[in-house]
């Protein structure tokens, strides 16, 4: 619409303006306010854009991956990691437990030769505490959610790749080294996207143009 067309442009003043008159009588609340805390994060207004971020998450019964990346990341902007880590651990939970109470439904569905239902990657979500941690300047934290992926998860090269990065960062190149070397095999182009998408600290625009080009 109009809103999108203006982000588009550039004119985000103007779309932050229309989206406010718009998440009052819209029916997709969500969509909207998912826009307006991205817009609001470009023009700066830090708390106004995870204000917006979390009532697309409360306005929706699902958890939306880039909504909760666009809330950690305005919430750090606006140094509160403190409060982007506690959204993510109570987002963790929340789908933890749909997991949990879906699983005889699951069982049911699948016997019936139904097709299972996609959420959200959890490891999109640790890998995103991970960040937070690491933001938060809570690096050993960070690194344990890290080993706790790479655990649980030996075959997906996400959790070497990540905790190689946060080593590197924090000058510890020989132990970087030797985790990139353990990673499973993966398409650099595919790590490189990766890497984007979940060490990325610019604006959710860039990280969407990013993905896109990869």
């Amino acid at each position: 619409g109009a809103a999108v067309s203006l982000v588009e442009l550039g004119e985000y003043q103007k779309a932050s303006d229309l989206l406010e008159k718009l998440v009052k009588v819209i029916p997709d609340k969500a969509e909207a306010y998912r826009l307006l805390g991205e817009v609001k994060f470009e023009l700066k207004d830090y708390d106004g854009s995870s204000s917006s971020y979390r009532n697309s998450l409360s306005s929706s019964d699902s958890i939306d991956f880039d909504v909760l990346r666009g809330l950690t990341n305005s919430l750090v902007a606006a140094k509160k990691p403190d409060q982007a880590v506690e959204v993510i651990l109570s987002c963790r939970r929340k789908l933890s437990e749909k997991r949990q109470t879906r699983q005889p439904d699951l069982e049911a569905a699948n016997e019936n030769g139904a097709q299972e239902s996609r959420d959200i990657d959890p490891i999109q979500v640790d890998l995103l505490l991970g960040k937070a941690y690491s933001d938060w300047g809570h690096i050993s934290d960070a690194v344990t959610v890290y080993d706790n992926l790479i655990a649980e998860h030996p075959e997906d090269f996400r959790g070497y790749l990540a905790k190689g990065a946060i080593l590197k960062q924090n000058g510890k190149a020989g132990d970087a080294e030797r985790m990139f070397i353990q990673r499973p095999n993966s398409s650099p182009q595919r790590q490189q996207r990766h890497l984007l998408i979940f060490m990325h600290r610019d604006s959710p625009r860039e990280v969407k143009e990013e993905k896109t080009s990869v």
